[in-house]
């Protein structure tokens, strides 16, 4: 088999999802200060402090956003290269069953159903259906037999 980097060092998912928690539970202590500043900054318009901190949330929200994506994107990039690894593995357990096939080949060992336990099991069916066709055809004769004697001796 060739000798490929298979290997590649890939982030464990159990890192994803780490970090995907912590930006989960970032976010939802942010929506709970969102909601809060949102009735404040919409019901006072004219204070400053209060739109700032509205704009504020907004940009962490919308930061958080940029690292989901951020995070999707690079899983979708492991997702993508661990694919292409399963084709390139795929491909050469392929060229090793096609060289295994024919060094079978070689060897004198057939892929059809004439392998030697497939023939023992065949052979036992011939030797089964032969014994069972004798011992049929000697209870016949010798039923025959029984008749013909006891006509002949009837008489």
């Amino acid at each position: 088999m060739e000798n490929k980097n298979i290997n590649d060092n890939f982030k464990p998912s159990d890192k994803y999802i780490e970090e995907i928690s912590q930006l989960n539970s970032g976010m939802n202590i942010l929506l709970e200060q969102f909601k809060k500043i949102y009735i404040v900054s919409k019901m006072n318009p004219d204070i400053q402090e209060y739109q700032q901190q509205y704009a504020n949330i907004i940009s962490s929200i919308n930061n958080i956003q940029s690292e989901l994506f951020t995070k999707s994107n690079d899983v979708q990039v492991n997702i993508d290269s661990i694919s292409q690894k399963m084709l390139l593995l795929n491909l050469l357990i392929e060229k090793e069953k096609t060289k295994n096939r024919s060094l079978k080949r070689k060897l004198g060992i057939i892929d059809h159903n004439n392998n030697a336990a497939i023939e023992m099991i065949d052979n036992y069916k011939q030797i089964y259906n032969m014994n069972y066709l004798r011992n049929w055809a000697l209870f016949l004769s010798s039923v025959i037999c029984i008749i013909t004697i006891g006509n002949v001796y009837k008489k």
